[in-house]
């Protein structure tokens, strides 16, 4: 149940951040630390409380950390002022 309820979460996140405009996106993707942090720390504020809802935060957290690795191979991320392509380049998008 815990992680069901995790991918769950981690899905609602995925919808809010393809919401998001192209330039936000690849913010997003180019500071995986402070996203990670920030995705952990809301979660777990959200779901204080129980230790089955801590779980629920950390398993969703780290659905989430994975799923912005996959998006950094997929699309890239900006280093330096750098675009750093993907497999599909997210350049044509951002202009």
């Amino acid at each position: 149940m815990i992680i069901e309820s995790g991918v769950i979460v981690a899905l609602g996140l995925l919808f809010a951040f393809l919401k998001c405009s192209w330039k936000v996106r690849m913010k997003m993707l180019s500071n995986p630390l402070a996203m990670d942090l920030i995705v952990f720390i809301l979660l777990t504020v959200i779901h204080w409380g129980t230790f089955s809802g801590v779980m629920v935060a950390s398993t969703g957290a780290m659905i989430c950390s994975g799923m912005l690795t996959v998006g950094r191979w997929l699309f890239g991320y900006v280093k330096e002022n750098k675009y750093y392509a993907g497999v599909f380049s997210a350049l044509k998008h951002l202009r």
